[in-house]
């Protein structure tokens, strides 16, 4: 059983107080996109801004070539809405990869696949910033 943060591909990210702004599983594919916490480790990181807890950038987090899908508990966790409007799913509790198999929970309930690969990107102001990926 691995850490997320052991891939490459994450390294620099902490999901744990990262934000869900929205999920979207499409055939072959899982979407989440995040405002994700970047530690120093990060190239992207910088000094959190003010009245900011973290350094946060937008971003997702892709799985390709999904072949299984299964995401329990999603009903009982509904969005909240933030004082600017904006909706989110809470945090990541936790990313589990186990070879091709990865086990995604936290306030968005549980999601169980099996992807070919995982990947992440920033944006900023649409354009992708950053991306890394890893294969399996």
């Amino acid at each position: 059983m691995g850490e997320y943060f052991e891939l490459e591909v994450l390294r620099g990210f902490y999901l744990e107080d990262s934000w869900v702004l929205d999920i979207s599983a499409n055939r072959g594919q899982l979407v989440i996109t995040a405002e994700f916490v970047l530690t120093e480790e990060h190239p992207s990181y910088a000094p959190a801004r003010p009245r900011e807890q973290h350094c946060y950038r937008k971003g997702v987090l892709v799985f390709d070539g999904v072949t299984d899908l299964n995401w329990t508990g999603q009903l009982s966790s509904r969005p909240s809405r933030d004082p600017d409007g904006s909706v989110d799913y809470g945090n990541i509790d936790s990313l589990i990869i186990e070879g091709n198999h990865y086990t995604v929970e936290g306030d968005l309930g549980k999601i169980d696949l099996h992807a070919a690969s995982i990947r992440v990107a920033l944006v900023s102001d649409g354009t992708i910033m950053t991306s890394h990926s890893t294969r399996h």
